[in-house]
């Protein structure tokens, strides 16, 4: 784990609204097939899935998940709403771009942020860089007070 500074982070996103599952997945599927179809995905792109609400306390119809790709200084060429990601400090957990090593993340969070103080009024971030992905990798960055 490390700790990371977000600082002007803007986003192009694509939003679903409903009970967190499989068509978290499917959007961003969607999203890739937009970027790829609008020559936007490339090397260093470094795309983020957004859970924008706890399921413990909002109603499944009215969960939101966010798909986004960072937009570098100056790129206006996404026909996509964007907005801006939270300032402050993240802790980083890499995490093997599988199935199980997701879950074995989602499983063991309590444990691996026991002695963190957690801003719980951010969400956690996945992202998916370029990078990271070709090996395996993601990133589960949780928000800091």
């Amino acid at each position: 784990m490390i700790i990371e500074e977000f600082k002007g982070i803007d986003i192009a996103y694509m939003r679903r609204i409903g009970k967190y599952g499989p068509e978290n997945k499917q959007l961003m599927e969607d999203f890739k097939a937009y970027l790829k179809q609008n020559n936007l995905f490339k090397n260093d792109t470094t795309i983020l899935g957004i859970a924008m609400d706890n399921p413990i306390q909002t109603p499944a119809e009215k969960q939101r998940y966010d798909v986004g790709i960072i937009i570098s200084d100056g790129e206006k060429q996404f026909d996509l709403p964007t907005r801006k990601i939270a300032n402050g400090h993240y802790a980083i957990f890499e995490v093997t771009h599988t199935t199980e090593g997701v879950s074995r993340f989602w499983k063991n969070i309590q444990n691996l942020t026991i002695n963190l103080p957690i801003d719980n009024t951010r969400p956690i971030i996945e992202r998916y860089s370029f990078s990271k992905v070709s090996l395996h990798l993601c990133e589960f960055c949780i928000p800091l007070r």
